[in-house]
């Protein structure tokens, strides 16, 4: 029995074996498993609306039963389906409408002011208004830890001339108090004689000066050039200089009036010598002995310095005061 059942299994299976063997449908070849080309084609667009076409008249002997060919056509025509474009608008058109808004709930409407003419400020209000500039503190970083004052810019400045020592300015501060009792004509008062070459001091000692540069030195008809006649004559107000100039104390002579008086000419000094051994200058009176100058300014002597061509163009009462001492 076990043989016959073996038998049997060895017939069920034995197709497998076969190289032809296939469960079902024949197999083909590689050929014909190819992909099969696309067959799409364009729809025809369906017509918009059916086509009216008139009624023919029925005669009288014509048979009724059989349909003619325009009756046929009305027919195929007569159920067009609609685009989307007529749907989307049909869809529109049966919306329903918003409710309109109550004519009382409108804004109301309000009272236009009448236009008030503004008074133009005067000039002297707009003046006032205006803001104040910004000063700028140019003190330095040790100035600013010893609270030492700010210098004040613009004008106060104006007679430094080009060759300021940047290093001095930072002191900030004069050198030296001004000292002594207020000035009056022939008193502390000292005359600065170009033509003559000789600053009369008011104590009566005499010190070599001269100012102007080159051909023009120590001559009274180019007072008028800048940076290379003499000193113009005028009466000058003698105040220490912030700062050294060029290592030295100079004094700023200051024209009583303004630098109108002096032909716009400013900047002027009194200082040794520096251009030279023969005391040539910018403009500025150049002592030879300065520091005896200088040390009767200190001392409150000298305040103010009175410049002439020459002696006989001295306030007479400044040469009375000299002839008496």
């Amino acid at each position: 029995m076990t043989t016959g059942s073996l038998a049997a299994s060895s017939t069920a299976y034995r197709d497998l074996l076969k190289p032809g063997f296939t469960l079902g449908t024949t197999p083909g070849s590689f050929g014909g498993n190819a992909p099969m080309q696309a067959g799409l084609h364009r729809l025809a667009e369906p017509a918009s609306s059916p086509l009216s076409i008139p009624e023919q008249p029925v005669l009288a002997g014509a048979p009724t039963s059989q349909p003619t060919a325009t009756t046929s056509l009305v027919a195929l025509h007569t159920e067009a389906p609609a685009t989307p474009q007529q749907a989307v608008t049909r869809i529109l058109k049966d919306a329903p409408l918003p409710i309109p808004r109550p004519a009382e709930l409108k804004l109301p409407v309000t009272a236009e002011q009448p236009a008030i003419a503004l008074r133009q400020p005067t000039r002297r209000a707009r003046v006032a208004a205006a803001p104040a500039p910004v000063v700028e503190d140019n003190r330095s970083f040790f100035e600013k830890i010893f609270s030492a004052p700010r210098q004040p810019n613009g004008p106060a400045m104006a007679y430094a001339p080009p060759e300021d020592d940047v290093v001095d300015r930072s002191r900030g501060r004069r050198l030296s108090p001004s000292f002594g009792p207020p000035l009056t004509t022939g008193n502390a008062t000292a005359i600065y004689d170009i033509s003559a070459k000789v600053v009369h001091m008011p104590n009566g000692e005499k010190l070599e000066a001269h100012s102007g540069l080159g051909d023009k030195m120590d001559d009274p008809r180019f007072v008028h050039v800048r940076m290379h006649g003499a000193t113009p004559p005028h009466t000058y107000n003698l105040v220490e200089r912030e700062a050294l100039f060029h290592g030295s104390r100079a004094l700023r002579m200051h024209p009583v009036g303004g630098s109108s008086a002096i032909y716009g000419r400013s900047g002027l000094l009194t200082h040794p010598y520096l251009l030279g051994p023969n005391g040539q200058s910018n403009g500025c009176v150049s002592f030879k002995d300065y520091d005896r100058f200088l040390q009767a300014y200190l001392r409150g002597e000298v305040k103010r310095l009175v410049v002439v061509a020459s002696m006989n163009d001295a306030p007479s009462s400044l040469v009375a005061s000299l002839t008496r001492r």
